[in-house]
């Protein structure tokens, strides 16, 4: 990515608020999110690096996990969700269309379209079960007060949900669940607290957010508990991540399958969901440093900044040069050419989304065919002159260095992998 290409990017790198800006307005100081609509966010291309990063992380986990992947559409028809009273119950919060097209809403559930794709033939035989199904989707509902991209009226999810021959089943279906989120949230590297209720299988992940809609006493296992008891703790603001519980509405779908005994039988049915904007939230809320963001390599939306030092075209052109070959070598890497951004812009913005090396090109080194190589502030890295095959040398090395890191190997593995 050039930052001299992309829209507004000459508004990366400003300074950041005071500290106590909460992750969804931090987006927007970032340059990770514009809103020209009230509701309705664009993610910029900084951003939608960031979200994409998190979407194959979330996908990976769900493949562990035994998920299979699917698609379905943005437009259902109406009559989709009359089955299980949808109309009737949240009909307020659906955004649809106008005559002649108003037999359609845009998609605003999971469950009933999930069922409908599967209908007659989709599950013949209890050996198909547990079936598991998992898609990224984009949900429209009417928001009387959106908060940013944590409460938006368009937001984006990964929406998973098992069919299983009973309830027991279900309820280990269920539990498989919140470890397939808790795996999602542990290589996010996101701290989250889980609430559960083991007899109805819903739970709830949650973590400390100061604008938060969900307190641990508006969580699932409360809601649908009354006698639970609370306590001035269970009302703190707190952030919603993920979600699940049992779907109470399969018998109204035609979905059947036939048990052992070859009977038809009803499957019974759970669905959950990870928001992947409130993991943006999350991320941005729990991994704050002075001046930025310092984002697990996972997600993070580039491993290095190129920069040429200087508004000579030597230094522009051999900034180009190395980047170019960092592309090839397939470095995360962005190349920021805007014109007449001082070096300290330039540095903010590393730091601000994260980039933990930068490649700075002056006139000394685009005449030497080298690059002096510089760390993330306040990392103590002591500056270094490179040439391109040393600095592919070197961030290889530290790119394995910090994937063993997070994996937990050892000194000894970690050599094992130069």
């Amino acid at each position: 990515m050039r930052l001299s290409r992309i829209p507004h990017g000459e508004l990366l790198g400003a300074p950041l608020p005071e500290p106590h800006t909460t992750g969804t307005d931090l987006a927007h100081h970032l340059g990770l999110t514009r809103f020209t609509d009230a509701g309705f966010p664009w993610f910029a291309p900084v951003g939608q690096r960031l979200v994409t990063h998190i979407r194959q992380v979330v996908r990976r986990e769900m493949e562990r996990a035994g998920y299979a992947e699917l698609r379905g559409p943005a437009v259902h028809r109406v009559e989709t969700l009359a089955p299980a009273g949808w109309l009737e119950r949240f009909g307020g919060e659906l955004i649809g269309f106008s005559p002649p097209f108003d037999q359609y809403t845009l998609a605003a559930t999971s469950e009933e379209p999930l069922l409908s794709y599967l209908g007659p033939g989709g599950l013949a035989s209890h050996r198909q079960l547990p079936m598991r199904l998992f898609e990224f989707r984009e949900i429209f509902r009417f928001r009387d007060r959106p908060q940013g991209i944590y409460n938006s009226r368009q937001f984006q999810c990964c929406l998973f949900a098992s069919l299983d021959t009973d309830h027991d089943a279900y309820l280990r279906s269920a539990t498989h669940a919140q470890r397939a989120v808790r795996a999602v949230l542990d290589r996010l590297r996101l701290r989250a607290e889980l609430v559960r209720d083991e007899a109805t299988g819903g739970f709830e992940f949650i973590f400390p957010y100061a604008r938060g809609d969900r307190p641990r006493s508006r969580t699932i296992p409360y809601h649908r508990d009354a006698t639970r008891p609370t306590t001035t703790a269970d009302d703190l603001p707190q952030g919603g991540v993920a979600m699940g519980y049992g779907y109470t509405h399969t018998p109204a779908f035609d979905v059947r399958f036939r048990d052992e005994d070859n009977q038809v039988r009803v499957p019974v049915m759970g669905t959950y969901g990870i928001g992947v904007q409130r993991c943006v939230v999350a991320l941005l809320e729990q991994h704050r440093v002075p001046g930025g963001i310092a984002l697990p390599a996972s997600v993070r939306p580039f491993d290095v900044m190129v920069t040429p030092q200087g508004r000579g075209p030597g230094q522009a052109r051999a900034a180009e040069r190395i980047y170019e070959t960092l592309l090839d070598a397939d470095v995360s890497v962005v190349l920021d050419d805007r014109h007449g951004a001082s070096m300290g812009c330039r540095m903010r913005f590393a730091d601000a989304v994260g980039v933990p090396w930068r490649v700075v090109v002056g006139r000394d080194e685009a005449h030497n065919g080298t690059a002096r190589l510089r760390g993330a502030r306040g990392a103590h890295q002591t500056e270094t002159t490179l040439t391109t095959d040393g600095l592919l040398d070197h961030l290889a090395r530290r790119g394995r260095e910090e994937w063993a890191a997070a994996a937990g190997l050892d000194d000894d593995r970690i050599g094992a992998l130069a």
